[in-house]
């Protein structure tokens, strides 16, 4: 985003706001931000103004607003709702950047769509010399040293207007507690996955980056294992989900660059990023590829599952690119007592399993995610029918894997314009 300088600030934007009558001038860089990066811009000068965290190049002289009764001084916040409430019109910054004397004014307004922008003029006496890259070195000192964001689970959204990260919303998310030792995959699985989070979780004492692709069909445990990840990760660093980024997949990239360490997470990424013949997603499958081992090395995690392997192109799944590929293989009998004893406690449902059914089971392949829907539709049919018999299950068993993985019709016809 380019920076302007305004020739003339009419208005309150030229209001004093001390006895030394320091005001914006007509030097004043102008920029615009989303309401993510404008409020790590403010908590980071007033954690500097509190003496919180001590940055040698950055000093805060003072924070002041102006209200109703005059000049008000900044007093700490609670949390970011409460910083974006109390600091919007008509706060003032003053701080000085090797040995430039900055002042910076925040401001907040609706347009005539009801869109919120979040504007800051940083200005500067005549006599000094300031950098225009100013505002990004604050925004770069916030994300070191106070981000909200340093630490936790977040999604993003790319609003479509504009492909900058100033376009790119930031939520909080939650994330299920989960382990690794409780998800049903194999035990070599579980132990590259340890490492994978014992790496992310060091990353300041190891300083390398691990990419990971998951490939196997659905109901595996890929789902799973990402949110034990997840879950383990978000203690220590932050993950990023992309949610909706609407072609702009790039960006996110560009925003886990701002924090160490960064883990992201894409599921089905062969569908975001196809192959390099399929031509839709040629454009965003070479930013991908860029990303992963382009001039400058990245240093940001990366978990991404598919379906099968041989969706992703071969360029983006070549070692050094991804640190491994693990294949989920099909879902080993040995876990079926115990997924089945997970997701019941009802012996009458737990008696069904013979060593028939498991037999049945294991000949369909079925996944822990199949089994994990059979055990809700038991529990109801059992409710409904008190009388339900291995024979009823072993003829559900098989209709209702039909129903997923062939056709339940014994005999097709054509229907329609067919002959």
């Amino acid at each position: 985003m380019k920076d302007t300088y305004p020739s003339k600030l009419e208005g309150k934007n030229k209001r004093d706001i001390s006895n030394n009558s320091i005001k914006l001038s007509s030097h004043t860089l102008v920029r615009s931000f989303n309401k993510f990066y404008y409020n790590e811009i403010i908590k980071l000068l007033l954690n500097v103004y509190e003496g919180k965290i001590s940055i040698p190049r950055l000093k805060v002289i003072r924070m002041v607003r102006l209200g109703l009764s005059g000049i008000d001084n900044i007093r700490s916040f609670e949390g970011i709702n409460g910083l974006l409430n109390s600091y919007s019109d008509d706060t003032f910054v003053e701080f000085v950047c090797d040995d430039v004397t900055y002042l910076t004014k925040f401001d907040t307004d609706k347009d005539s769509m009801g869109v919120m922008h979040y504007r800051i003029f940083i200005s500067f006496p005549e006599n000094q010399t300031p950098r225009e890259s100013i505002a990004n070195e604050l925004l770069a000192y916030a994300f070191q040293y106070t981000s909200t964001f340093k630490k936790g689970c977040v999604e993003l959204y790319y609003d479509g207007k504009r492909e900058s990260l100033s376009s790119v919303s930031v939520d909080f998310i939650d994330p299920a507690d989960s382990k690794v030792e409780d998800v049903f995959v194999e035990n070599d699985i579980k132990r590259d996955i340890e490492r994978f989070i014992y790496t992310f979780n060091n990353f300041n004492e190891l300083d390398v980056p691990l990419r990971y692709l998951l490939s196997g069909k659905p109901g595996l445990g890929k789902t799973a294992i990402i949110r034990s990840i997840i879950s383990e990760c978000s203690k220590t660093g932050i993950v990023i989900i992309p949610k909706q980024m609407n072609g702009a997949d790039w960006l996110t990239f560009e925003f886990a660059k701002l924090f160490k360490p960064a883990l992201i997470c894409i599921d089905d990424v062969d569908l975001i990023y196809g192959k390099r013949e399929d031509g839709f997603g040629k454009q965003n499958l070479n930013s991908f590829l860029n990303m992963l081992d382009g001039i400058i090395q990245n240093k940001f995690f990366l978990i991404a599952t598919t379906n099968d392997k041989q969706l992703v192109d071969l360029a983006a799944s070549r070692p050094g690119r991804f640190d491994e590929i693990i294949d989920f293989g099909d879902f080993d009998r040995k876990f079926y007592d115990d997924i089945i004893n997970q997701q019941t406690d009802n012996t009458v449902i737990i008696n069904l399993f013979d060593e028939g059914i498991y037999k049945s089971m294991e000949s369909k392949k079925v996944t822990g995610a199949y089994i994990v829907n059979l055990i809700k539709q038991l529990k109801i049919m059992v409710k409904m029918n008190p009388g339900f018999s291995k024979d009823d299950l072993h003829n559900y068993l098989n209709r209702n894997f039909k129903g997923f993985y062939k056709s339940q019709v014994k005999e097709s016809k054509n229907l329609g314009f067919g002959n």
